[in-house]
């Protein structure tokens, strides 16, 4: 073993170099040091001491061979330390420059490549990079692309690396993906079972209403739809920890499924305590005031949820969470903590745009929250465009006199001064506005009140009195007398319903929306002219397909003066025309005009439009609208063989603010004089 120049360790017969033993005998081998924790003990070390040194020459001669060692170990480390290291630079790694696809059918290219993140440069973004060519990452994208096709229901597809181009030149690759998607998987049948409440609807509707249906093909989205409806079914019905425990069985020969929910509803659940945590400038009682359930009342998520949008609409918190403190305990009442982060108390805003309505345009809010504790708000707003300047002082009371009940006190002013030329030099262009206004200025100052009342979560409805005051200046000739410009006084007593099922009030895909106004003024309370006007309008958006959607929207409105009145001021008087209206035509000039073609508006109006939007890639979505209507001077005076018809694009790109919509309608059926076309542009759907 000494002659071998090696020690081999007890029970082991990996053999351990001499020299490296002597080395790290300098150490010592007391407790602690590795090579106790290595299994060697110091009896056994110096036992081969004496087998292998056995004289005292031989101790100096291994003694003078370590010092030696050590000494070269020292200066071998001090060369190393005075020795310059170049570093190389590292190669970047190659830029994915495109990504092609093979094999696949069912879906595009497009979609496919979004699910990855080795992606290219996008094109409309020149200025951007591709990603860099990593190999473990495109392997991770086969996976993404696998769990894709199996969410959508081809259970046994493959994606595969066909070939990865290299370009040493440009340092760049091109890589090219091979699908195999395989047969999909159809749904055979949808089954329930576990007790069934009472409560709620006879299986086969209960079966009817899931986005996962019989004959269709097997998708995760669908099916965690399903779960979480019939879920939201029992939460609504007061089984607060109800469970649904899905299974799928799929016949890899036939390639069906057979899909079954077990509904696990446990127990009938009430709301327990109701705690507020987080509030420190707002009131606990204005809080309070807002949540819609009561400690002992039946549970149903949905009043918990109508509660936590309650609060939220406050304006006072940045956000408010909800949390179930007791989610495990079968059949012991559900206590409930709301917290909410509460906003600064007060905030200035600015803002500077330009649309073709309005041209350049600016505003400026201050908005003091939470005036007296109680969630109250003070607002001022100044606005200024081309065409309009204004300013209003608004005190919001959330709660008044009652639950789900609010007051609104505003004042006014607003200014529309006489265009006759466009001082910008747009009037060659689409966004000219000359056109568009009548021959005078107003000038308006008044106030409103108003309160509103929530009757449930889909039905509100309010209600008050508006006292302005109407002076009309520069005005033609041809138009005093008649009624249209005089100056006026107003005591307008109105009301509104508002029945609303949409699903997002910014860019609604589902619902409906009804909405019914009445406005009245007599001149036996203060009004200059007496007058009823009614306006009615429904809106509805229906899904056609995954994003998908079917938007419609229908508008009626007659103004009936009375009592001596014959006509009535154009600050009461329908218009249509532009981009939130008939999209095609110039703003306001849908309807009568006068003898110089500006627009005086009209006491009937009949609306109507249709749109489909779908997307286009990301945030980017595409419609295409059809608009028709006209504004008619009597009242009824609805002639549909006079329809006034628009047609065209538009593209959206959805923001925090709401989609940004660019529209180009084309008049179908202009009068001599009107342009063939005009683009629109704003935030917001057009309905």
């Amino acid at each position: 073993m000494a002659a071998q120049g090696s020690l081999t360790k007890r029970g082991d017969r990996t053999p351990w170099p001499l020299t490296t033993d002597i080395i790290r005998r300098a150490s010592g081998y007391g407790q602690g040091s590795w090579l106790s924790s290595m299994g060697w003990s110091k009896r056994g070390i110096n036992r081969r001491q004496r087998l292998l040194w056995g004289s005292e020459m031989h101790r100096c001669l291994y003694k003078l061979l370590l010092t030696g060692l050590m000494i070269l170990l020292s200066a071998s480390c001090a060369l190393l330390r005075e020795r310059t290291v170049e570093t190389v630079p590292p190669v970047p790694l190659p830029e994915v420059r495109r990504v092609t696809f093979s094999g696949n059918t069912q879906f595009s290219s497009r979609t496919l490549l979004a699910e990855m993140v080795s992606k290219p440069r996008p094109r409309l973004q020149f200025w951007k990079h591709g990603e860099p060519y990593n190999p473990p990452t495109l392997q991770q994208d086969l996976l993404r692309l696998r769990k894709y096709y199996f969410d959508h229901g081809f259970l046994e597809a493959t994606a595969q690396v066909e070939r990865v181009e290299e370009n040493a030149e440009e340092n760049t690759v091109a890589i090219a993906i091979a699908i195999e998607e395989g047969a999909p998987t159809q749904v055979e049948a949808v089954h329930l079972t576990g007790p069934i409440p009472a409560e709620l609807s006879p299986v086969p509707k209960l079966i009817a209403a899931l986005p996962l249906q019989a004959g269709q093909r097997l998708n995760k989205t669908d099916f965690d739809a399903s779960k979480e409806l019939l879920l939201t079914r029992l939460h609504n019905a007061t089984y607060a920890r109800a469970e649904i425990i899905p299974n799928t069985v799929v016949d890899q020969e036939t390639h069906r499924a057979t899909v079954t929910f077990e509904l696990r509803p446990g127990l009938p659940t009430t709301f327990g305590p109701i705690t507020i945590e987080g509030e420190q400038l707002v009131k606990e009682r204005a809080i309070r005031r807002q949540v819609r359930i009561r400690e002992g009342e039946p549970y149903l998520a949905e009043e918990l949820k109508e509660s936590v949008d309650a609060v939220y609409g406050l304006g006072m918190f940045q956000a408010v969470t909800p949390r179930v403190l007791n989610p495990q305990e079968q059949g012991a009442p559900m206590d409930v903590e709301i917290t909410v982060r509460e906003r600064r108390p007060r905030s200035i805003q600015l803002g500077l745009g330009f649309s073709t309505v309005e041209q350049f345009r600016g505003e400026a809010q201050w908005t003091h929250r939470n005036l007296f504790g109680g969630a109250e708000h003070l607002n001022f707003s100044a606005k200024a465009s081309s065409i309009q300047q204004s300013g209003e002082g608004r005190f919001v009371l959330p709660y008044f006199l009652a639950r789900r009940t609010s007051f609104t006190q505003t004042v006014f002013a607003r200014n529309l001064p006489r265009i006759d030329e466009d001082k910008l030099g747009l009037g060659d262009t689409f966004f000219g506005i000359q056109d568009t206004t009548p021959r005078y200025s107003e000038f308006s100052l008044g106030t409103e009140s108003r309160v509103r009342r929530e009757f449930t979560r889909r039905l509100s409805g309010s209600g008050g009195l508006e006292l302005s005051r109407h002076l009309f200046s520069d005005v033609d000739q041809d138009l005093i007398g008649t009624g249209v410009a005089d100056d006026n006084t107003l005591f307008i007593q109105f009301a509104e319903l508002k029945w609303d099922t949409s699903n997002n009030l910014l860019n609604p895909t589902r619902g409906t929306v009804l909405r019914g106004e009445v406005d009245h003024s007599t001149s036996a309370l203060i009004s200059t002219v007496s007058f009823f006007k009614l306006l009615l309008e429904a809106r509805h958006y229906y899904p056609l397909g995954e994003k998908l959607v079917l938007a419609s929207r229908f508008s009626v409105g007659g103004i009936q003066p009375y009592r001596g009145s014959e006509t009535v001021p154009s600050n009461v008087r329908f218009f249509a025309g532009g981009p939130g209206s008939i999209r095609g035509y110039a703003p306001n000039r849908v309807g009568p005009l006068d003898s110089e073609d500006r627009p005086i508006g009209g006491d009937s109006l009949l609306v109507g439009s249709v749109e489909v939007r779908f997307p286009i890639s990301g945030d980017l979505g595409g419609v295409v609208f059809v608009d028709a209507g006209n504004v008619y001077s009597a009242s009824p005076g609805y002639d549909l063989s006079d329809l006034r018809v628009g047609a065209g694009p538009g593209i959206r790109y959805n923001t925090p603010v709401g989609p940004f919509r660019l529209d180009f309608g084309v008049a179908l059926n202009p009068r001599s004089g009107d342009p063939f076309g005009r683009l629109d542009f704003s935030i917001g759907q057009a309905f």
